[in-house]
């Protein structure tokens, strides 16, 4: 036999643990190798002879007993020769009088430190030389209970030879092993026999699948095996069985698995392993294993079915060209049928694994199907500029925020043409309220004007607060029971501030709202909506024109914010200028916001109105983390336990594919009373404030703006403002404070997001065919509470609810039950399981009208609600929802039964009415004849 190094070293090992003294020893060899001229082994230093004959090994002692005699050096002699053949003086100089014969297994049991083998290893007789090779990689551990078991030695020769993990793997080791580049080579390295057995084993510990992967690894196509198997998900694909095409690439995939025939079950168990095991592996090889997928699939002549894998690249091509037609075909004639099949190709769309690597195409996915709900409801309509002006902060705000996401397209043209005509549709829409919006805003301009004769017209209407006012009907009150920051961000339109607003909370903050009305403030823009206007109003409390200087000096001396100041701090104004100091945040900011500092701080934040002249090729998504400064600021403020007023001076449209009107310099206004163009509405008086008119004259002078959203004055830019739109003139005004902290007058704000925000409309209850439907309407927790019919709006007369909108016609295909769900929850807690549940629950038991509430939200749509629009409709933070949910599930999961579940992943919350009724066994008649 051949004798490796480390069967010399193991052997050498094996004879020194019975005597460190020996010094030379002989070991056998059929024939000479290309060994080390030493080797050491426990502390001892050996040098390597191959003596052929007896006379080399006498001439091999002799030239080294001395060396060893002061060295200490062992002679280690290599030699074909027998114990027998060897004369008698040479074998009495050698250790133990003989020539020892290498024996597999002692040196494995050595090796591993064990007293006994698995008889069963006796199978492998190549096993030994191999696990004795593998030495060279490092020392085996030992086995505990002295004992060398079968596991432990293929582990081992497969983990060292082939790089598999563990003595038995399964199909997803097996297929991430054969992605990697050396594993055809190492496994071809094996002589035909250790191969055999080698692959014998792993066929017998990973089933069927994993013989399939091991048939492609026979056949040559190791590297094959994995993209194979993501192209079975889509040959054994559950949705679309029994298609002929895919019948004929799974008798065409058999040739890749040496003709073996691929059943069901093994196929969708080897696409289940391969999509698994794509998990666990790196970015650029998982690319090109898709890359090699689909280009299989077209192989097995079924490349137009890849929609069908949750996998393959081509897959989410095909599923977005679907969503992109399905989409375009519901924005060109909205209903609820072709609803469906949005949010059914959307769901698809959303569920492909790639999805998670491509964040931002996924996000315009969703914000164009909540566009699409959208579609499906009345379009907006108001009698009154608050009514408008309410709109636009509540849902307004999540439209845009929607649609601007989809500014830019996609990489497929398909779908960017299909985002196209979404914002055609929306902005459609939005321009007819547009259009009704301005003449409200005219209408009252004017009334204003006449009715107070002054500067500051309109009184604080509700929900709505004209920028000069916050200081004094806002800030002021705030103040005087905790120190107060005002930020104002400029140019922050109302779908902005909710983007940012959904981020506060994991930094400490909690957005409240007035409790009379339940619902955030809302702010109105002086006109024209320019900063050097509209920001000047705001920061000096009156309506007026100026820049940063004016605007300090007015905010440090205005008198309702001195009323809460001391008079050694007055308030304080901080500009952009102001704020940084070697790109930090200012160390006079920061001691301004202070516990120590001014009652009353302000600051201008400009991120906002730079951008609409900034770079024109960024997909723009406003995170606070990228804000400069806005962080260390949130933070100082959160500190000194600050009430912060987020509010902006105007607001802003983006621009999509507008274009230019004659006439005006700046973006979408310009001065006079000569409105010509359709787009153009005239004002005077009332709130206009025309910058450089002569002194005295504020209101005096007139302005064109424009309302429609596709028409500008002034040169291409990111997003324009001055004009009369409702993005324009509507500005946040939103209250935030540090989490724990109450403020009398206040309550923790519901979750603001509309319904189509979350989900799709419910179905009518009608027969088959379009018939009026009057929506449903709106929660106590959706609009804020009707002011007194004594309280004056913005207009100076008496606040108007938002009308019903006239009648929409919708398509309906399946009538829901008519029973109620009163019957039901009713018949529940008449129950006396229900009663005793209540009784173990004890104190922590919600009220049963609230549990009537949870529960009805939840039947109403189909027993599954996101956590945020269970909220919504409980009128509940989504802290509070949590404990509820809690309390819930203590009440009603008899047994530990799943009656309600929460999907932490998912975000959603789960009723199981089937399950309910079986436990606290409710009568069918009770459940309206439902299960």
């Amino acid at each position: 036999m051949s004798l490796s190094t480390a069967q010399i070293t193991a052997q050498l090992d094996r004879l020194l643990a019975s005597d460190a003294r020996a010094s030379a020893v002989a070991i056998r060899a059929a024939s000479r190798q290309p060994w080390p001229e030493t080797v050491s082994q426990r502390g001892r230093t050996f040098a390597l002879r191959w003596c052929e004959s007896s006379l080399a090994m006498r001439e091999a002692l002799c030239s080294t007993e001395e060396d060893a005699a002061t060295t200490g050096l062992g002679l280690l002699l290599l030699t074909p020769l027998r114990t027998h053949e060897v004369a008698e003086d040479i074998a009495a100089r050698l250790f133990r009088g003989q020539v020892f014969q290498p024996e597999g297994w002692d040196m494995v049991r050595q090796l591993f430190q064990a007293g006994d083998t698995d008889a069963r290893l006796g199978r492998y007789p190549w096993m030994p030389q191999w696990l004795i090779d593998g030495t060279a990689q490092g020392p085996y551990p030992a086995v505990t209970s002295g004992f060398l078991d079968l596991d432990t030695a293929w582990r081992e020769v497969l983990r060292r030879f082939l790089g598999l993990p563990s003595a038995r793997p399964d199909t997803v080791s097996l297929l991430q092993w054969s992605a990697q580049p050396r594993a055809e080579v190492s496994l071809n390295l094996l002589p035909a026999a250790p191969r055999r057995d080698v692959l014998q084993w792993l066929a017998d510990a990973a089933g069927s699948a994993g013989a399939l992967v091991l048939a492609c690894v026979e056949g040559g196509r190791t590297a094959d095996a994995l993209p194979l198997g993501l192209a079975c998900g889509v040959v054994f694909a559950a949705q679309d069985e029994g298609l002929t095409a895919l019948g004929a690439a799974a008798i065409r995939l058999e040739r890749y698995v040496e003709g073996c025939t691929v059943a069901r079950a093994d196929g969708r168990a080897w696409a289940h392993a391969a999509e698994q095991a794509l998990a666990g592996l790196g970015p650029e090889l998982g690319r090109l294993l898709l890359e090699r997928a689909d280009a299989l699939l077209v192989e097995l002549q079924i490349g137009v079915y890849a929609h069908l894998s949750d996998a393959l690249p081509q897959g989410l091509a095909q599923r977005m060209r679907r969503y992109a037609a399905t989409l375009s075909d519901h924005v060109q004639a909205p209903d609820t049928t072709r609803l469906a099949d949005v949010e059914r190709q959307a769901d698809e769309v959303l569920r492909h694994r790639l999805g998670a690597t491509q964040p931002q195409r996924m996000d315009r996915v969703e914000m164009s199907r909540r566009i699409a709900r959208w579609l499906c409801s009345p379009a907006p309509h108001a009698e009154t500029l608050p009514d408008a002006v309410a709109w636009q902060a509540d849902d307004g705000a999540f439209l845009d925020w929607a649609r601007f996401r989809l500014l830019g397209g996609d990489d497929l043209p398909e779908l960017s043409r299909a985002y196209a005509v979404v914002r055609d549709a929306v902005i459609v829409r939005r321009d007819a309220f547009a259009r009704t919006f301005a003449q409200h805003l005219v209408d009252w301009n004017a009334r204003g004007s006449h009715t107070h004769g002054s500067h500051t017209s309109g009184a604080l209407g509700g929900r709505t607060v004209p920028v000069e006012r916050v200081l004094g009907q806002v800030l002021a009150p705030l103040a005087g029971g905790q120190p107060g920051l005002l930020l104002g961000v400029g140019g922050l339109r109302t779908g902005i501030c909710r983007e940012l607003l959904a981020q506060v909370a994991r930094l400490g903050w909690t957005e409240v709202v007035r409790t009379d009305l339940g619902r955030a403030l809302v702010g109105v823009a002086a006109l024209p909506t320019i900063t050097e206007v509209s920001r000047a109003s705001l920061l000096c409390g009156r309506l007026t024109t100026g820049a940063s200087g004016q605007e300090k000096s007015e905010f440090v001396r205005h008198p309702a914010l001195l009323a809460h100041s001391k008079p050694e701090a007055p308030p304080r104004l901080f500009h952009k200028g102001d704020l940084a100091e070697e790109t930090n945040l200012s160390l006079t900011v920061r001691a301004a916001l202070a516990a120590t500092g001014p009652r009353v701080v302000g600051v201008v934040y400009n991120a906002v109105d730079d951008h609409l002249s900034g770079p024109d090729q960024l997909h723009q998504r406003w995170s606070l983390d990228d804000l400069r400064l806005l962080l260390p600021l949130l933070h100082e403020a959160r500190e000194a336990r600050r009430v912060i007023v987020v509010t902006a001076d105007h607001g802003h449209l983006l621009e999509d594919a507008t274009r230019a009107l004659t006439g005006g310099k700046s973006d979408r206004w310009r001065p006079g009373l000569d409105a010509r163009a359709p787009d153009e509405v005239a004002l005077s008086g009332g709130r206009v404030v025309v910058p450089d008119a002569p002194t005295g004259a504020v209101g005096a002078v007139g302005m064109v703006g424009l309302w429609g959203e596709r028409t500008r004055y002034a040169g291409r830019k990111n997003g324009y403002h001055g004009g009369v739109s409702p993005q324009e003139v509507t500005v946040p005004l939103n209250v935030l404070v540090p989490h724990g902290l109450s403020l009398p007058g206040w309550q923790t704000a519901s979750p603001a997001q509309p319904d189509w925000w979350e989900l799709p409309p419910l179905p009518a209850a009608a027969p088959a065919s379009p018939v009026p439907e009057a929506p449903a309407p709106r929660t106590a927790s959706r609009r804020a509470a009707a002011p007194p019919k004594d309280q004056i709006d913005l207009f100076g007369a008496a606040s108007m609810a938002l009308p019903i909108p006239a009648p929409v016609l919708v398509s309906v295909s399946v009538p829901r039950p008519a029973a109620a769900p009163e019957d039901w929850i009713a018949a529940l807690f008449g129950s006396p399981i229900y009663a005793s549940q209540r009784q173990l629950a004890a104190r922590v038991a919600p009220p049963d009208e609230q549990v009537r509430q949870l529960l009805g939200a939840l039947d109403e749509r189909g027993g599954k609600l996101s956590r945020t629009a269970l909220a919504q409709r409980m009128a509940l933070t989504e802290m509070r929802l949590t404990g509820l949910l809690s309390a819930m599930r203590r009440l009603l999961n008899v047994d530990q039964a799943a009656i309600l579940s929460v999907d932490e992943t998912a975000g959603t919350v789960v009723l199981n009415r089937v399950l309910l009724v079986q436990q606290f066994q409710i009568g069918a008649k009770a459940t309206g004849g439902r299960p």
